[in-house]
């Protein structure tokens, strides 16, 4: 089977942290530009959490290791408990893989990541990449690059702007947003084989959370508020669809008034017949 790689930033809404954790930055850790597009995710609370579920067959966290993080940290994947590991090396070591398990079934799983050590000592998440089978030996991936204004976005009426006052950080230098509470696009994919769905905007302090259902089942809840405007990321992905048409729907559900999602385009992957 075609074996497809994912990878998501430590930005991405994907990935769930409890309140403990917070943005790394390079105005208080001049080793920032060591990490993956120079972002990071941190810390240093005991038993604080981060979790990610994913349809796939292997998974990769990466973070650092440095001189002021914990000494233990654990993983559980499913209902299995990882570690604990040894999160202080030698010397400080960035992108390093500080977790991975491969050769499971291709299914939804969840990862949890949790820190044991003691209060003030750190570990951190700087992105995921995660493997999943598709298909068969002879098929080859196709993908497709569908931008915010192509007509399988459907915004509702009135609701969405298409002219971000940043738009030149979007992809083709087009997006849209929205303000407006409760606010849906759809997304409708008909194609033979559509396998991969993965969809792209903006997170910021002007984001939100919003929600997404695929094919009308039960919706799942994410946040995309960051302390810095990032482009680019990943806000939502499936996998394994199979043939036939696929409908996904964001809804913006904002926290707080004003809040916003952000759209910015899809990538849409089949296979060769």
């Amino acid at each position: 089977m075609p074996l497809v790689t994912n990878l998501i930033d430590d930005k991405s809404p994907l990935i769930h942290y409890d309140s403990t954790w917070l943005p790394g930055n390079s105005w208080d850790d001049p080793d920032a530009d060591q990490y993956y597009l120079s972002t990071f995710t941190t810390n240093n609370v005991t038993n604080g959490q981060a979790s990610f579920s994913f349809n796939g067959t292997g998974v990769w966290v990466y973070g650092a290791k440095r001189l002021n993080h914990a000494l233990y940290y654990s993983v559980q994947l499913d209902d299995i408990t990882f570690g604990p590991y040894n999160g202080v090396p030698p010397y400080n070591e960035f992108m390093q893989p500080i977790f991975n398990d491969s050769g499971f079934a291709q299914e939804m799983h969840t990862l949890t990541l949790t820190n044991q050590g003691e209060e003030g000592t750190y570990v951190d998440i700087d992105l995921i990449v995660w493997q999943s089978e598709v298909g068969n030996a002879n098929q080859q991936l196709i993908t497709e690059t569908v931008q915010d204004t192509d007509l399988r976005f459907q915004y509702q009426k009135s609701a969405w702007s298409s002219n971000p006052s940043d738009a030149n950080f979007y992809s083709n230098g087009t997006g849209h947003y929205t303000v407006v509470e409760g606010a849906t696009v759809t997304s409708t994919f008909t194609v033979g084989d559509t396998i991969l769905v993965t969809l792209f905007g903006a997170t910021g302090t002007s984001n939100g959370p919003y929600s997404v259902p695929l094919d009308g089942g039960e919706a799942t809840q994410y946040n995309d508020t960051a302390f810095l405007p990032f482009y680019g990321v990943t806000l939502f992905h499936a996998d394994n669809l199979g043939s036939g048409q696929h409908e996904l729907t964001l809804t913006n559900t904002p926290s707080v008034t004003g809040q916003q999602l952000s759209i910015d385009y899809a990538l849409v992957s089949t296979l060769s017949k």
